[in-house]
């Protein structure tokens, strides 16, 4: 595969080449199906070659089709005839060059080949690189042992290069020099004409998947990818280098860093003194032991060194004892940080260079805290100290500057005056910048040990996230991000930073570490956009129109970046509106972004990726439109149905109320009817009782008198017994006179033989029904025995009366006869009607049903607040 300068993607196959531009789909190139292709060359224009030794040059049709032409009449041919394999395609100086397997490399010259001289002239020639100068690598067969890298100009002598490649399957040249991938013997770096570095499975712990490459590609941050036959490595020559001082633990506990010149540079440890030339690093002599807390220069250029147990100038020679935290040189003086004695002036040697004799006189400053860091600005000296906050020195005076509890920073570890004015403090709490007596909390960081502050960036040591790096953008604020194990960092704990010309140094506690801040930004491609359907990508390079009701749509985007893993992008999405006004903005680790509840409008979304050393990608802008809500006609139309719907329920809530009334008023009607018919039942009771009754007694009287026949005495008194009973049944004078519980008693054993009653002994001092109700629950049971007797064919009949609280009242009447259902065709008589009827007069609930022991189950309830209330 090759990537053109125009981002085109080429990929050739057992079975002809392809292209796919960014996020396209790939195109089949025409003329090229059924050809093995196995070099691909992408400058100005495409060239592929063959397995069967064709060249061929890709280009567009009248139709916009893909579509490859030879640029020779005949292939490339053995000296018997047969194709020659094309290997590889380069340019070098607009010339292109073909190597082959068997016949070496050739140049084509006004679409003609000849040959590339050199001498000695490899053959089996596996890939190519370009130089400059005219200059090509080849990559070619070797014995193992031998090397199988060249390097030279036509007609001239091939050069190869020292190095035991054995045959070479790949060539890449890049910023770092001349990279070889070979069969057995992994990888080979060569800079300048030799060989700098080997590396294999073994010696890179498996970080090289395997020792046979077959392929090589830079990418566009200058990271290398290496393609074996067990998958794919990276090496990125930029990427954290790791250095031990020595070869004991605790002497690679680096706690600071100082560059004397550009030709040496100090690491001091917990266990001594060392010094780099740039190869490696050597112990200086006089510190073994000893903690090195700073190193910093005097004012008149002489190296100090402050240990746990004093100050010493670099030779090793003791000049004060105490624990020298810090350096800073003010108006011409140099002050050193003392922790447990405060801040004191180091004045020059006695000849004026050099540091002073052990001994000599050192100017104190008094300060009642145990002071940690200083630092020199333009009208006074700040001092830092381990729980007082912040001071300042002015030459003559210390006063307080920031109290602890105004700072909130914790014990101060180190502290930069920038040019602007800004005093960045690195905190036991986090970064701090301090200016025109106001403390801002910059970064959230736990024990910041050093800082280094460069315009809008800032770069921190810690001991609990290794490297924070952080930069001010204008519109997002601080970003920041971490650089620690994961990233390539021996450990998490940092303790001293160190700028160098391209790179930093970085002090841990297990050695220093070289770090080349990357300057490419990454990409951003658009993932997803979706509204109520998911979009092509091919829509972002217009509005998208989200038609009504839609409001919102999601977006989602993703950075790219060899040297930044997924999870540590940082992405800021900026939503504005046809005005170029910013609605709203936000910068997180999450890829997607999704505006909510927008009026109608065109929008645009602005969308950029951080990577880990927080370079922005270019912007992606996502533009899109929230259509206007049309003319309501549904809504309106649903608004006068429901217009109506509440008129409607309105009307029916008063029909509804004067319906209530209304059977209100008929049920009061109803029982003011029951209760007229009953009283006129007492009325022809009563006419019957007192005048039927009275001329049958005395039509009995004259029989006697006249002697008549006895058979006519007693149809008399039959008939008088006749009427009496049917005074009863109109006007039960038993419920007046011993009450409901026991006329209902004395109504079962006059109408069922055998039946059986049962009631509590108090059950009538309990009952507060009125008489009119008492007389219709009398009727009901009343109307239930007569049915049982007339057609239930029941043995046995049994009636119970339970006062229940509170205030309840059931009457239960049980018959093991034939099953009845009243709406069935036995229901379909007056009693059933006539029951229901007189229970709703006094609100009471009937119900009929089998009974579990076989027979029916009648039961009639009510409670006598309701029984009150339709009596009333």
């Amino acid at each position: 595969m090759k990537m053109s300068q125009a981002g085109e993607l080429w990929v050739g196959t057992r079975n002809g080449a392809m292209s796919a531009q960014a996020g396209g789909r790939l195109e089949v190139v025409e003329n090229t199906r059924g050809e093995a292709i196995t070099a691909i060359l992408s400058t100005a224009e495409t060239y592929l070659g063959t397995e069967s030794g064709r060249i061929m040059r890709v280009r567009r049709d009248g139709s916009g089709v893909l579509v490859a032409e030879a640029i020779l009449t005949d292939p490339v041919q053995a000296d018997d005839g047969s194709p020659l394999a094309i290997s590889s395609l380069v340019e070098v100086d607009g010339r292109m060059f073909v190597g082959t397997v068997g016949k070496g490399v050739f140049v084509v010259n006004e679409n003609a080949l000849h040959e590339f001289q050199t001498s000695p002239r490899p053959v089996f020639v596996n890939s190519m690189a370009a130089g400059g100068g005219g200059r090509i690598w080849l990559g070619t067969d070797a014995a193992k042992g031998a090397s199988g890298v060249y390097s030279g100009t036509e007609g001239s002598k091939a050069e190869k290069i020292s190095a035991p490649t054995s045959d070479v399957f790949a060539l890449e040249a890049n910023d770092g020099g001349l990279w070889a991938g070979t069969e057995r013997f992994g990888l080979f770096h060569i800079s300048e004409g030799k060989l700098k570095k080997s590396f294999t499975f073994a010696n890179t712990s498996g970080g090289l998947r395997s020792d046979t490459i077959y392929a090589l590609f830079t990418d566009r941050e200058g990271v290398l990818w290496i393609g074996t036959n067990r998958g794919v490595s990276r090496f990125d020559r930029a990427g954290p280098l790791q250095e031990t001082v020595s070869d004991i633990a605790n002497s690679n506990f680096i706690r600071s860093l100082f560059q004397a010149s550009k030709v040496w540079t100090l690491a001091g440890s917990n266990r001594g003194l060392f010094r780099s030339e740039g190869k490696g690093w050597k112990n200086v002599p006089g510190f073994e032991g000893k903690v090195i807390h700073a190193i910093a220069e005097h004012t008149n250029a002489s190296v100090m060194v402050g240990t746990s147990v004093g100050l010493f100038d670099l030779s090793g020679r003791s000049v004060a004892p105490g624990d020298f935290r810090d350096f800073a040189n003010f108006r011409s003086r140099t002050y050193a940080a003392v922790f447990g004695r405060g801040v004191i002036a180091i004045p020059p040697g006695p000849k004026g260079s050099g540091l002073p004799d052990k001994g000599a006189d050192l100017d104190p400053i008094q300060i009642d805290e145990d002071v940690t860091a200083v630092a020199d600005g333009t009208e006074r000296l700040w001092i830092g100290t381990a729980s007082g906050g912040l001071y300042s020195f002015d030459g003559q005076t210390v006063r307080s500057e920031a109290p602890p509890e105004l700072l909130n920073s914790g014990a101060i570890r180190k502290m930069v005056k920038a040019p602007d004015g800004v005093l960045w403090i690195a905190g036991e709490h986090g970064i701090f910048a301090f200016h025109e007596g106001q403390p801002e909390k910059i970064i959230e960081a736990a024990d910041v040990r050093d800082l280094y502050v460069s315009g809008s960036e800032i770069w921190a040591a810690t001991t609990t996230r290794g490297i924070v790096h952080a930069r001010r953008d204008e519109r997002f604020g601080w970003l920041a991000s971490s650089i620690g194990f994961e990233q390539g960092l021996p450990s998490e704990k940092a303790f001293a930073i160190l700028p160098e010309e391209g790179n930093f140094l970085f002090a841990t506690n297990r050695g220093v570490v070289t770090y080349y801040s990357g300057t490419t930004g990454p990409k951003l491609i658009p993932v997803r956009v979706l509204s109520q359907r998911v979009h092509d990508p091919s829509e972002a390079a217009s509005t998208i129109a989200l038609e009504y009701p839609q409001n919102s749509l999601i977006v989602e985007v993703a950075g790219q970046s060899s040297r930044t893993f997924p999870e540590e992008f940082q992405y800021a999405f900026v939503l504005s509106n046809s005005k170029g006004e910013m609605i709203d903005s936000r910068v997180s680790n999450d890829a997607q972004f999704s505006p909510q509840n927008l009026p109608a409008g065109e929008y645009t979304i602005e969308s950029r990726a951080f990577d880990r050393d927080l370079n922005s990608s270019e912007p992606l802008f996502i533009r899109f439109s929230v259509g206007t809500a049309p003319f309501p006609w549904t809504a309106t139309a649903l608004g006068v149905l429901l217009a109506i719907s509440l008129f409607g329920l309105v009307w029916a809530v008063i029909e509804h109320r004067r319906i209530r009334l209304r059977n209100s008023e008929l049920a009061a009607a109803r029982f003011d009817l029951a209760n007229e018919a009953e009283r006129e039942r007492r009325r022809i009771a009563r006419d019957l009782h007192d005048q039927t009754l009275a001329d049958l007694r005395a039509l009995l009287m004259n029989s006697d008198r006249l002697a008549v026949d006895g058979s006519f005495r007693s149809e008399i008194e039959s008939v008088s017994t006749d009427i009496r009973r049917i005074c009863e049944d109109l006007s039960p004078s038993v419920l007046e006179n011993v009450g409901l519980v026991a006329a209902l008693d004395f109504l079962l054993s006059r109408t069922v033989e055998g039946g059986r009653f049962t009631a509590d002994e108090s059950a009538d001092d309990r009952i507060a029904f009125p008489v009119n109700v008492q007389l219709q629950i009398y009727r009901i049971a009343q109307e239930v025995l007569t049915n049982i007797s007339k057609h239930s064919d029941a043995r046995a009949v049994e009636m119970s009366v339970d006062v229940t609280k509170p205030r309840g009242f059931r009457l239960l009447i049980r018959d093991d006869g034939k099953l009845f259902k009243p709406t069935g065709s036995n229901g379909s008589g007056r009693g059933v009607a006539n029951i229901r009827s007189r229970a709703n007069l006094i609100g009471a609930k009937v119900k009929w049903k089998a009974d579990e022991r076989g027979g029916n189950l009648f039961a009639l309830t009510l409670t006598q607040d309701v029984a009150a209330h339709s009596a009333a």
